[in-house]
């Protein structure tokens, strides 16, 4: 749950305890600063049970989740898969299961099934969540759509939402995805120099995952073989081919260099 919810159902809570607060009052004939303290009392109570048990809660899932990305990134996709279903058979509120669905359909997208990702990710209402969440969504289809081959959808999903979307190039932990998939945009506009200018910083970035590396050198080999850099994209892609443990990039590295075999 996020911080807003947190509060709305603080607020909720409180005015619930206020009338029941009140009705008590009525019936043991409490006077009015009494009622109040009471009232008060128990509201302080409410907030000091309520804030830690949700921050400790989200921690938890934090933390469970972050182990689940590490399995993913070290391979083992489909643990990362069955674990975030299991954590959306519990999930409690539209909000959570709207950012554990965003979450799970990653695992399908490194599985290479891009169409599969989009289906669960297109049956979010974006009214459930937030800027950054709808963000991270529209993102996600794009991508998802770019690999696919489908470009032209991806462009329009680019378009539509061009503002919300450079935002994400501003967040450090979004970064270097945003960078891939404004690459993939830039490269379907013609605008090259751009676009390779994207998949630098993310190549260059020290701080950028294993994953963020090898989609955005897998991107750039695809393309300086299209202006005649055969040698040194083959090794790129070489490398690729023997460090990544994501399927998607395992399979596009192998049919470009059967490509050039041909």
């Amino acid at each position: 749950m996020n911080l807003k919810k947190t509060i709305v159902r603080i607020f909720f809570f409180g005015i619930l305890l206020g009338i029941l607060m009140f009705i008590i009052g009525i019936l043991f004939h409490l006077s009015k600063s009494t009622l109040f303290m009471t009232l008060f009392i128990s509201y302080i109570i409410f907030i000091i049970i309520v804030i830690p048990y949700q921050i400790r809660k989200r921690n938890l899932l934090n933390h469970k989740m972050e182990l689940l990305l590490q399995q993913m990134y070290t391979g083992n996709i489909q643990e990362y898969i069955t674990g975030m279903e299991q954590f959306l058979e519990n999930a409690d509120n539209n909000y959570l299961k709207s950012i554990l669905t965003i979450n799970m359909s990653i695992g399908y997208t490194v599985l290479g099934k891009f169409k599969k990702a989009n289906y669960y990710l297109e049956q979010i209402d974006v009214n459930t969540i937030d800027k950054i969440g709808q963000m991270v969504l529209y993102h996600n289809v794009a991508l998802n759509y770019f690999w696919s081959g489908e470009v032209k959808k991806a462009c329009v999903i680019m378009e539509l939402h061009q503002n919300l979307l450079q935002k994400g190039l501003q967040y450090s932990y979004l970064k270097n995805n945003f960078s891939e998939t404004f690459a993939l945009w830039y490269f379907a506009q013609g605008k090259r120099q751009q676009a390779f200018a994207y998949l630098e910083n993310v190549i260059n970035d020290k701080t950028a995952k294993p994953l963020q590396k090898q989609a955005a050198e897998v991107i750039w080999a695809r393309e300086k073989i299209a202006d005649g850099e055969i040698v040194s994209s083959q090794q790129i892609l070489q490398t690729v081919l023997s460090e990544t443990n994501m399927p998607y990039l395992k399979k596009e590295a192998q049919n470009i260099l059967n490509t050039l075999k041909q």
